[in-house]
């Protein structure tokens, strides 16, 4: 909880006290931000779950909870609920919006410090603020970038086998890292990141699926070389259970505050031979490997003379209880195409994609190039801005009613399109570090390296904070 003592005086500078067209009662200022009492932007000096205990009650609590049972007053339990109720105006209908950062929820009209110190009392009293919790360092864990075998390497042996089986990674049959000769791509392999999921689905509709996931990419002088392995491993509901209560057990310390998805601080802190690298290691080699190994993925930076990337994967078995695919090349969604291209003919910030199958939804058309955005009309902006945001939403677009392209270009669409076009600015995304990658046109990477730079994008973030919210409600908070 946060202390008091800064509260005082922010009440003097900031309050509204009762007077014509003012509820009764102190309340924040229509911008007021919230406290940052550590100097990070970041922090907001809570913990994970703190935040998690805030967001849920403002996101679900109903207009008259906010204003009379936690004290928001009338003005900003109607600004919540206005936000949470989405473009219908209704709560409890399909297009109600959640707080997945506290950054979103500070951007509400009268949400300030008053509101979010009133929020962190409501939700410990009355125990949303979990004892035990899984926060999102612990469920996406970004290495490190270092050399050498501190960083696992993919024939790490695992669970039935290698970690990531030589034979599984041959099927790609084609240079995958531009700057690694073929022969020596495989051994060069290193694990850089490793999620962990209660919920993938191969349909909107469709059963889960648990999974971990692991990130593979081959690291050079100049740091991660352009490239990437996904590999995903299928687990039973009960054995995802077990891999939950173990995280748990081995959280470490510095996962606990909230700040936005970046390389895991424990392992920066502690290093990779630290006690929770080791912990880490010994969890996932028990569950994943070759006997749980079910589909992998490559992102492959071919040697074309400009910018280009290959796309592919294959299924390596089936889940027939969750509808999962059996083995065999994935096929890219809106074509007959195995794999689909990216060229890049952009520089710098800018970019002009061409895509070969082209994007699968026809409104994403206009988002490969970010010359044409300032002569689309208002509309046709609108359009597009929605078609990128919905392929950075893991409960809006799945890998398999998706393709390739557009979920690793659209970041690229929206940066672009709300540097330009202010009205189309959103906080509805989940909290991630922000490096010197996201300007360059040339990285589609999703989670883990683009060169020295942590890469992380907007949907790695919004899907971390869904798995937050999904382990939390699964144990029972």
């Amino acid at each position: 909880m946060l202390p008091r003592s800064w509260l005082i005086p922010l009440l003097v500078v900031t309050a509204c006290t009762s007077d014509a067209g003012v509820d009764d009662g102190i309340e924040d200022g229509i911008d007021d931000a919230f406290p940052v009492l550590d100097g990070k932007a970041d922090g907001y000096s809570l913990s994970e779950a703190q935040a998690y205990g805030v967001m849920e009650v403002a996101s679900h609590a109903t207009e008259a909870a906010l204003d009379n049972d936690i004290g928001l007053g009338a003005r900003t339990a109607r600004a919540i609920t206005k936000y949470t109720a989405g473009a219908d105006g209704r709560l409890g209908t399909a297009d109600d919006q959640i707080f997945d950062s506290l950054e979103e929820l500070d951007a509400v009209p009268f949400v300030g410090p008053i509101a979010l110190q009133r929020l962190v009392d409501h939700a410990t009293s009355t125990g949303m603020v979990p004892t035990t919790f899984l926060a999102r360092h612990d469920v996406s864990v970004l290495f490190p970038l270092v050399t050498g075998d501190k960083l696992w390497p993919a024939s790490t042996a695992a669970n039935g086998g290698a970690l990531l089986p030589k034979s599984v990674f041959d099927k790609i049959g084609a240079s995958v890292f531009q700057n690694v000769p073929d022969a020596e791509e495989y051994a060069a392999l290193r694990a850089v990141a490793v999620r962990f999921d209660p919920c993938f689905k191969t349909s909107l509709l469709g059963a889960c699926q648990p999974q971990i996931r692991i990130v593979f990419q081959t690291i050079g002088s100049l740091g991660a070389n352009d490239g990437a392995i996904h590999a995903l491993y299928n687990l039973s509901a009960a054995d995802m259970v077990a891999v939950a209560d173990r995280l748990r057990a081995i959280a470490p310390p510095q996962h606990a505050s909230y700040r936005p998805l970046g390389i895991s601080p424990a392992l920066a802190a502690q290093g990779l031979e630290g006690a929770y690298a080791t912990a880490l290691r010994e969890l996932v080699v028990k569950y994943a490997g070759t006997t749980t190994l079910a589909r992998m993925t490559f992102m492959a930076r071919t040697d074309s003379r400009e910018s280009e990337w290959r796309f592919g994967g294959f299924h390596v078995k089936a889940t027939a209880a969750t509808g999962f695919p059996k083995a065999g090349a994935i096929q890219i969604v809106g074509s007959t195409e195995t794999s689909q291209t990216i060229s890049n003919m952009g520089f710098g910030t800018g970019f002009n994609f061409n895509v070969s199958p082209t994007f699968a939804d026809a409104d994403g058309k206009n988002g490969a190039s970010s010359q044409g955005f300032a002569a689309l009309p208002a509309a046709g902006r609108k359009t597009l801005h929605d078609w990128a945001v919905r392929q950075q939403q893991g409960t809006q677009t799945v890998p398999d009613t998706t393709d390739c392209a557009s979920c690793h270009v659209a970041d690229h669409v929206t940066r672009s399109l709300e540097a330009s076009f202010a009205p189309l600015a959103t906080f509805d995304r989940g909290p991630r570090m922000i490096t010197g990658a996201e300007m360059q046109s040339d990285n589609l990477r999703a989670f883990g390296y683009f060169g020295k730079d942590a890469a992380i994008s907007v949907r790695t973030a919004n899907e971390t904070a869904a798995v937050v919210r999904a382990f939390a409600l699964a144990a029972g908070r």
